[in-house]
């Protein structure tokens, strides 16, 4: 495996484990974690809320990445507290 990738499922496995914010919202269910073009790393985790809102950890760690003024992914992974790894975006069906 890519050494980047390697580094990438390292830093998303820190901060995927699923927390319960309140009986209405959780956190976490998966991390992410990106290599821009310039080598920078953002990570982001995901959000649910029973509402139906929330978003994906990618989305999050995008989201760092553009408010930091960059805009190139070079590599990107998502990775489930269950231990596995998603594909981007990381939408599944329960």
């Amino acid at each position: 495996m890519d050494k980047d990738f390697e580094m990438l499922i390292k830093e998303a496995k820190k901060i995927s484990c699923k927390k319960e914010l309140t009986k209405y919202a959780t956190i976490g269910q998966v991390g992410s974690a990106l290599l821009t073009k310039d080598g920078n790393i953002y990570t982001g985790v995901s959000m649910e809320a029973k509402c139906n809102l929330g978003n994906c950890g990618e989305h999050a760690a995008i989201a760092e990445m553009l408010k930091n003024n960059e805009s190139e992914i070079d590599k990107i992974v998502a990775y489930s507290a269950k231990g596995q790894i998603y594909a981007p975006c990381g939408r599944l069906e329960n």
